[in-house]
């Protein structure tokens, strides 16, 4: 911790005038002739000379064990030096329990101190609940963490933050050129395709336009939603940011491709191969290939726990389509500028070949086209 010229003048007032020998009241006088001359005293008197009230800390810490005549004044620098300048909420929380033992054995006649103590509670009390909220912060952002805004809401997937190489220089040429993407900020993915369960309490909340989209016979529930448009699943963000106050969207195309690798750099997230089973599409080896869709969560899920990345239905993502990376944005962000009547598309479907399931393919269709391999899938802005 940084300590400036007033900080320390406030410590001089509140810490040395408590220790200081001739002050009457410090704890020097008052210690037996044991206590005084106790190796710790001396090392944490040395060290906030020194201006290192760690050391004092670790110093008193020890001394903690040591009787003396007036124990509040011991309390009450301990309790002072932890509220202040403890590390961690366990020492925070202990200076002020101390502090409040102090302030109960002084009582109001003792001036200056009594005054000075209840300062250093509120000093204890403000470092509490910044560190309640810096935890807060971190479990929000901690990667891999499963959560619902909601009964109804989708299930989402703590993305870490990180950096990759987007495209493919062994791709189509609006997969070049290859370059470099950096997410600053961990953000949340769905771990499934949108569901048509979770599409219909939209239209049951008044949302979505009503609209219910076909399922072809094929079922509905657990089924990704599909005969969805951009502008349809712009309808649903716009409803579930509505009902839970927090930022859902559509991924960014970049982030889309930085989920659907999950650290790897084949092909497909599990390697070069299609292999059998591990995806919804033409020649896949599933049980649903070229038929139809398949249930969201029948395959396993990639290294950052999503399910169906590769395969099963298209996903839209927010960018307007572009037909080159050239200009695109390096910080994940969506690309906003381009052929926006047009929307970009990922990871192939349940009637694409293999070779449209990779994890740097793109494509694109009109954003208000419907068809039955349309679907897609959600992210969320992580806000504490």
């Amino acid at each position: 911790m940084t300590v400036g010229r007033a900080t320390w003048g406030c410590l001089g007032l509140v810490v040395w005038a408590v220790w200081s020998v001739g002050s009457g009241v410090g704890l020097a006088a008052e210690l037996s002739e044991a206590v005084r001359a106790h190796q710790y005293r001396l090392q944490a008197s040395k060290a906030l000379k020194e201006k290192d009230p760690q050391g004092a800390i670790r110093a008193l810490e020890k001394f903690e064990k040591v009787a003396s005549e007036r124990q509040w004044e011991f309390r009450y620098l301990y309790g002072t030096l932890l509220a202040t300048y403890g590390t961690t909420a366990e020492h925070i929380r202990k200076g002020h329990d101390l502090l409040i033992e102090a302030v109960n054995e002084i009582g109001e006649e003792g001036e200056p101190y009594f005054s000075s103590a209840l300062e250093q509670l509120s000093v204890a009390e403000t470092r509490l609940e910044a560190l309640a909220e810096e935890a807060k912060r971190a479990e929000l952002l901690r990667a891999g963490r499963i959560f619902r805004g909601c009964d109804a809401c989708p299930e989402m997937v703590v993305v870490p933050a990180g950096t990759y190489m987007m495209g493919s220089e062994k791709g189509y040429d609006d997969e070049k050129p290859v370059h470099q993407v950096t997410f600053e900020q961990p953000f949340a993915v769905g771990k499934y395709e949108v569901t048509f369960a979770e599409w219909e309490a939209c239209v049951a909340g008044g949302g979505c336009g009503g609209y219910r989209p076909d399922d072809q016979g094929w079922g509905r529930g657990r089924r990704p939603v599909i005969n969805v448009s951009w502008e349809d699943a712009q309808n649903y963000v716009r409803w579930l940011s509505e009902q839970t106050g927090e930022a859902y969207r559509l991924l960014s195309e970049a982030e889309w491709e930085y989920v659907a690798r999950a650290g790897a750099t084949t092909r497909y997230t599990w390697g070069d191969e299609i292999g059998r089973n591990r995806a919804n599409c033409f020649e896949c080896g599933s049980r649903w290939d070229y038929k139809q869709t398949a249930p969201v969560g029948r395959f396993a899920a990639n290294a950052l726990g999503l399910h169906d990345v590769h395969g099963n239905v298209r996903e839209w993502v927010t960018d307007c389509w572009n037909e080159s990376y050239a200009g695109a944005p390096s910080d994940g962000r969506a690309w906003k500028s381009g052929g926006c009547s047009s929307r970009v598309q990922r990871g192939g479907s349940w009637f694409y070949s293999p070779r449209f399931l990779r994890s740097a393919l793109r494509d694109w269709n009109s954003a208000g086209n419907r068809y039955y391999d349309y679907g897609f899938r959600l992210a969320r802005t992580l806000t504490p």
